[in-house]
């Protein structure tokens, strides 16, 4: 599996602090079936990275993970904050693409006065940087207005889902909605942000498990979401096709209760 969203470099932003505790979540994360986690530390006005110094200390880290004999390949990226992403020139956003296709990862803002942010990120895709959005199922304003999902995905811009959120590790709320969307299709990609060994782990098919018991088939879409699509964005190459997720019957699912009455 490819992890397309993890907080894996030490002492940068909110992940491990040392290099331990970045070794121990790559081991973790390699145990779980990851071969490939894509670094993407904020990129924000609270941490203040640099883009152009990460190449380096994602060499550093899988420098320190052979050593460890730890195998699990790490590429660069960035979780971008649409109040950073005005600031940064097109070689910064070079450094944080996922892959030769300029994917970036932006964080769709966890902050209830976000307002209409939709602009940004289209006008973003729109001029050549294609889009993955993290976690739109912990964005209060799409939880609010979940309408405001089908224009961004019919732009083309890519959904990714934390895996805790199938596990209902951010509440109820979140749980349901993001098995909802995944049962409409809404959703491209499962990663796991995750920013230490335990905490926030980088398990993905833990939580995928977890939520195939409200969404059953959600198993067999798993290498979609954390193979095909992930590797797809990382070579540059089109985004194949999701395989059919089949719809349980109402009755063996609250799902069916999620729908809006006519």
């Amino acid at each position: 599996m490819i992890d397309l969203h993890c907080h894996a470099l030490p002492g940068i932003d909110d992940g491990p602090g040392e290099i331990a505790g970045a070794i121990e979540l790559a081991r973790v994360a390699a145990a779980a079936g990851t071969r490939t986690l894509v670094a993407t530390p904020h990129i924000d006005h609270s941490w203040f990275i640099q883009p152009a110094t990460l190449a380096g200390r994602v060499a550093e880290l899988e420098s320190a993970l052979a050593a460890a004999g730890v195998e699990i390949e790490v590429r660069t990226g960035g979780e971008i904050a649409l109040t950073r992403l005005m600031d940064l020139d097109e070689p910064e956003l070079d450094e944080l693409a996922l892959g030769p296709g300029g994917h970036l990862l932006l964080e769709a803002p966890l902050t209830i006065g976000a307002g209409d942010f939709e602009a940004i990120v289209l006008s973003t895709h729109a001029r050549g940087r294609p889009v993955v959005l993290a976690h739109p199922e912990r964005c209060p304003a799409l939880l609010r207005r979940p309408e405001r999902m089908p224009p961004l995905i019919d732009a083309g811009v890519l959904m990714q889902v934390t895996a805790g959120s199938l596990a209902g590790q951010f509440g109820e709320t979140i749980q349901r909605t993001a098995l909802r969307w995944l049962s409409d299709g809404w959703v491209h990609v499962i990663a796991s942000d995750a920013h230490d060994a335990y905490r926030r782990p980088p398990d993905l098919l833990g939580p995928i498990a977890r939520g195939d018991r409200d969404l059953p088939g959600l198993l067999e879409l798993a290498p979609w979401l954390t193979e095909s699509v992930p590797q797809a964005i990382l070579d540059g190459t089109a985004i194949p096709e999701p395989p059919a997720l089949p719809k349980p019957p109402v009755e063996r699912s609250w799902l069916g209760r999620l729908r809006p009455r006519a």
